[in-house]
């Protein structure tokens, strides 16, 4: 514990640290470009205007990068309180909806008298969050795309839990990623972090749940699979026995 909020610190650090110098490496790309853009020769200031906006990006790329490191290396004091996770999928949907058009679509089975779980919801909402946008990034542009997400509830072995599958049509898992997928900076894409699975298992684990992922069975594609403990009043009359 001790050892990890110390990384944890460092990270952080490390983060802020770089990310100061980024804003004025921008800044001045941008001023040189102002400045000399209209006194060069067509072909000069074609260069220019290339050359700066290399610049400008790619400080753009490692700020994003750098935010990402850092929130994965930031472990807030979680708190958690007594959630519909059937209410909070719909709102994350929701907020999708408005980036769907007709190629696009997510098909909601959502169980109903789904038992409360113990939640910070602002963390699961960066779950549901980055597993959607994992799920759109999985399938093809040109194709009609449909996302099953589901939620039920399940009793194995005396653990009772909640479980959401998010369900994509791409190109699904290459075998040898498939058990190294949650492993930072491992990614099959070819942008981004590689942190966002690793940082959606992170939140879940603080949770006391687990996430993996599989290929389907039946169609093409991956679902992400996630088991959250619910609350139930057998555990408070057990913890009301200890106190007596």
């Amino acid at each position: 514990g001790q050892k990890n909020a110390a990384w944890s610190e460092m990270a952080r650090r490390l983060a802020h640290e770089i990310k100061n110098p980024l804003t004025p490496i921008q800044l001045a790309a941008e001023r040189l470009r102002l400045k000399y853009i209209d006194t060069l020769n067509p072909g000069q200031s074609e260069m220019l205007d290339r050359l700066t906006n290399t610049i400008i990006q790619q400080v753009e790329t490692m700020k994003d990068m750098v935010n990402t490191f850092s929130e994965y290396a930031y472990t807030p004091k979680i708190s958690q309180k007594n959630i519909d996770l059937n209410k909070l999928i719909q709102e994350v949907v929701d907020l999708y909806s408005t980036l769907m058009n007709a190629d696009r679509t997510i098909e909601m089975d959502l169980a109903e008298n789904l038992p409360p779980i113990k939640a910070d919801t602002g963390r699961l909402r960066q779950v549901f969050n980055n597993l959607l946008h994992n799920a759109f990034d999985a399938t093809p542009s040109n194709m009609h795309t449909v996302i099953k997400v589901k939620s039920h509830f399940v009793s194995n072995h005396g653990l009772d839990f909640v479980e959401i599958w998010i369900k994509d049509a791409g190109a699904g898992i290459a075998d040898e990623l498939i058990d190294r997928v949650f492993e930072p900076y491992v990614t099959s894409k070819a942008k981004g972090t590689g942190l966002g699975l690793a940082i959606v298992q992170k939140i879940i684990e603080e949770h006391g749940g687990i996430v993996w992922l599989e290929n389907n069975d039946d169609s093409p594609g991956a679902c992400a699979i996630i088991r959250l403990p619910v609350v139930t009043a057998v555990q408070h009359t057990n913890v009301n026995n200890i106190n007596q």
